[in-house]
């Protein structure tokens, strides 16, 4: 077996750099991209420090990209509601208008209640209609394995 070149080297230092510098976050979650600092996301960190140990220079990149990108941070409205937590958050049943719902119409009931500006991005977004306020978890978990 011939040994590695300097040149092959080179090329597998660089090609290194640029599969790992992008950032497990960033590859992970483009969602996250612009997102403000926040809860750091432990995975993303557990990843990027992988590549850190095993090259290093690469993974001081992919924690430069994550960090200047905002991928390394959790989304700000992450709740990560578990049973218990889900039973003890309080639900507020809303009355919407008898007419056909639109996406103007929602958006404004929901943002008038959570006093947040809210915008529905088509294909970003499931609803369904809640008979009684107690199926709320039961829809949120059919919607999320959709």
């Amino acid at each position: 077996m011939r040994p590695i070149s300097r040149r092959q080297w080179i090329g597998l230092i660089l090609a290194n750099t640029s599969v790992m510098g992008a950032g497990c976050g960033t590859i992970l979650y483009p969602e996250r991209r612009g997102q403000p600092a926040g809860i750091l996301d432990w995975k993303v960190v557990a990843l990027d420090a992988v590549g850190l140990i095993l090259f290093f220079v690469p993974g001081v990149i992919a924690f430069a990209v994550d960090f200047s990108n905002g991928t390394i941070y959790l989304p700000p409205d992450y709740q990560g509601l578990n049973q218990t937590d889900r039973q003890a958050a309080s639900l507020v049943k809303v009355q919407a208008p008898d007419k056909r719902m639109t996406v103007a119409t929602l958006e404004k009931i929901v943002s008038e209640n959570t006093q947040r500006d809210i915008r529905l991005t088509p294909g970003r977004y499931e609803t369904e209609k809640l008979d009684d306020i107690d199926d709320f978890w039961v829809t949120t978990d059919k919607l999320a394995t959709i």
